[in-house]
């Protein structure tokens, strides 16, 4: 029987000395039927050299770009290369397990053509810690979960994903204009149109707190953090309105962080005024 065609999406920038590991548990996947889209944005260190290695394996698709682009946008226009029915995504200092996809392939194409997206858990290594275990992500929602996937980031970590091709630019694709954790408003977005699945194994690892900085964990606290972080709860809160609605105290978690990143931002009646709500919504939400 003919196995559907995936599409594995790497963007990179300056991550030649990691960007070995990634590539080979992609290219060694025990799934086989799978085209590999590397998506250098404008590397200036050794990256080239090191997707050099792996010219021979004609699943390869390696596009430099001119210069270092928004990492969303990157993701799309990976994404807009494609020619898999399924998308994944891998970044380029995390791994996938051997079986990863064949496993997620395999689940998806069991279920009814309503359900998008397959997602599944990730472990998070220490790399300052020789790489110790700090933690294992783990979420159990499936079905239709609008609702839960706009609370707080339950159905998100790109890594994790198998999405239908399809799905994935009818909601959109990424925000290319958000500057941080565009694969949780992404996948809120997504859960408001589509059902999602999940198999309840770590299959991919996250290594954390090496010497390149990683989109999801930059934590400075500066003013431009600071701003984005506020800008990205204030969306949610604007985009979701009609969600949180069906609900009562489902703002919760936004209004726990505003109070926070309003705080740090030294703006303080906001916080005060998000603190407040938040006390409120913890009272009345019913878990």
């Amino acid at each position: 029987m003919d196995t559907p065609l995936v599409s594995v999406i790497t963007v990179t920038y300056n991550r030649g000395k990691l960007l070995e590991r990634c590539m080979k548990s992609v290219l060694n996947q025990t799934y086989e039927n799978i085209e590999y889209i590397l998506v250098d944005s404008g590397s200036t260190d050794n990256s080239k050299e090191v997707v050099g290695g792996f010219e021979n394996d004609k699943r390869l698709r390696y596009i430099r770009l001119d210069e270092n682009r928004n990492n969303f946008h990157n993701y799309n226009y990976g994404a807009s290369l494609a020619k898999g029915e399924y998308i994944t995504y891998l970044d380029s200092d995390d791994e996938y397990l051997p079986d990863k996809i064949e496993k997620q392939v395999e689940q998806i194409e069991k279920l009814p053509e309503d359900y998008g997206m397959v997602y599944c858990w990730m472990t998070y290594f220490d790399s300052s810690n020789s790489n110790a275990i700090d933690h294992i992500h783990k979420t159990e929602l499936k079905g239709y979960v609008p609702l839960e996937a706009s609370i707080k980031p339950c159905v998100s970590g790109t890594p994790t994903l198998l999405i239908r091709k399809s799905a994935f630019w009818e909601c959109g694709g990424f925000d290319e204009k958000s500057k941080m954790t565009s694969d949780w408003e992404f996948c809120a977005r997504f859960c408001h149109r589509w059902k999602v699945d999940y198999l309840p194994e770590s299959l991919v690892n996250v290594y954390i707190n090496h010497e390149y900085e990683r989109l999801s964990t930059k934590m400075r606290y500066d003013k431009t953090y600071l701003k984005n972080r506020i800008a990205l709860h204030e969306h949610f809160l604007k985009e979701f309105k009609d969600t949180y609605d069906t609900q009562k105290g489902s703002r919760w978690y936004h209004y726990k962080s505003l109070a926070f990143f309003c705080a740090k931002d030294l703006d303080c009646w906001k916080s005060i005024k998000y603190l407040c709500l938040f006390i409120i919504s913890r009272i009345t939400y019913k878990d």
